[in-house]
């Protein structure tokens, strides 16, 4: 391990663990994570980079930058804040934004030290958790000039490559006929029935899933008096899949269902996408071979059958340029999206995975930084699973 990266994480690790437990008490949900933006970019600034906020139309993103003399790779670091409604930080975001954010300071310093030529770029990305933000970032040219995204994420596990899956989301709604519900039900249509018939219509749909497809889904709306027919009720549904081709099929059954729910009890159906479709995750195999080579510096040793996830937009990302998202361990027992994995995220656990996160990070960062055909050896696998069909 370079003893000179590990000794500039060290310097920095108060800071960092600061700023991951003031995250952490905001539990700010999507597009609304304004003061743990400022916190990073305050940081940042702080760090002698030049801050840009906001960026790519997002209130709450921002855009991080440091040059270390003339030419080399442009590395970009992503971090994620927002929390989850009601539960906060159970997907360990306060721990991302730390790592990357740290990585990429940790990154410029070494630069410096090593008089090794690059540009830093630490992207700040909000509502990875249903917002899609990083999708609204890649279309408004964020993401321009970058030569490789990498990230961390917390997780049970150390994993280089965890499988991650596409997902469509759609609010779907049932419009019907209010009516007396004692007096005079049979001249109402009841949208109560519609949207219950359609929930348990995506049940039986359930044992045509293949092994890494998921439906799930809540009712939203169930009406508003016991005493009246509900004219309206709707349901909100993820609908996700291994394969990107797989996720239309399984969205096109879910509103089959939706419909014939409909048809069925004399009301009327209407849907529509609450967020950005996103794509399976593309690992790049060179930016894997050097994560799997860092992990062991740090004492970690990553977890060599891939396990199953939710879905990131960073999947997205991959698919425009060489990208990494990895898993750094939080705990073997722990489940994402759980009150555990909140309180674990603010931890001692939490510390150490977003020091070591930082650390393998900036060393990977390092990595490709000093040996610049790494960069086209990324390129060069990217371009060909493009061209493969790997966006399947």
């Amino acid at each position: 391990m370079d003893k000179d990266l590990v000794q500039i994480i060290e310097n920095m690790e108060k800071d960092l663990w600061n700023l991951a437990h003031t995250i952490h008490s905001y539990h700010e949900i999507k597009f609304e994570e304004y003061r743990s933006s400022d916190a990073l970019c305050t940081w940042l600034d702080a760090q002698d980079f030049e801050v840009e906020k906001p960026v790519g139309g997002l209130e709450t993103a921002f855009a991080a930058f440091k040059t270390l003399g003339t030419g080399g790779p442009t590395l970009a670091f992503l971090a994620e804040y927002d929390a989850l409604p009601e539960i906060g930080h159970a997907c360990g975001h306060n721990l991302i934004a730390t790592m990357s954010a740290g990585a990429g300071v940790a990154l410029g310093l070494w630069l410096a030290q090593h008089n090794v030529p690059g540009q830093i770029a630490i992207i700040g990305c909000p509502a990875e958790e249903g917002g899609g933000g990083k999708i609204s970032l890649l279309e408004a040219g964020v993401f321009k000039g970058v030569d490789a995204a990498l990230m961390l994420h917390p997780a049970a596990f150390d994993e280089v490559r965890p499988e991650y899956l596409a997902r469509e989301g759609i609010d779907i709604e049932f419009v019907g006929r209010a009516a007396h519900a004692a007096a005079a039900p049979q001249y109402g249509f009841n949208a109560l029935d519609a949207v219950v018939t359609f929930y348990q219509m995506v049940n039986s749909l359930r044992q045509r899933l293949f092994a890494q497809e998921r439906l799930h889904g809540i009712i939203t709306h169930g009406g508003d008096s016991p005493n009246v027919i509900p004219e309206h009720t709707s349901a909100r549904f993820l609908v996700r899949s291994d394969r990107n081709d797989r996720v239309e099929t399984l969205l096109t059954d879910v509103l089959t269902a939706a419909k014939s729910a409909a048809e069925g009890t004399g009301c009327q159906m209407s849907w529509r996408r609450f967020v950005p479709r996103y794509e399976t995750m593309r690992h790049n195999p060179v930016l894997s071979r050097i994560a799997d080579g860092i992990y062991p510096l740090w004492g970690r040793t990553p977890n060599a059958v891939a396990q199953p996830h939710g879905s990131t937009d960073m999947g997205n990302v991959s698919r425009f340029m060489p990208s990494l998202h990895a898993n750094i361990g939080l705990g073997q027992d722990l489940v994402a999206h759980t009150r555990a994995f909140c309180t674990a995220a603010d931890s001692h656990a939490g510390f150490e995975a977003m020091r070591d996160g930082a650390g393998i990070l900036a060393g990977i960062g390092a990595r490709l930084a000093d040996n610049p055909q790494l960069v086209e050896e990324a390129w060069v696998a990217w371009n060909e699973e493009t061209q493969q069909g790997g966006d399947q």
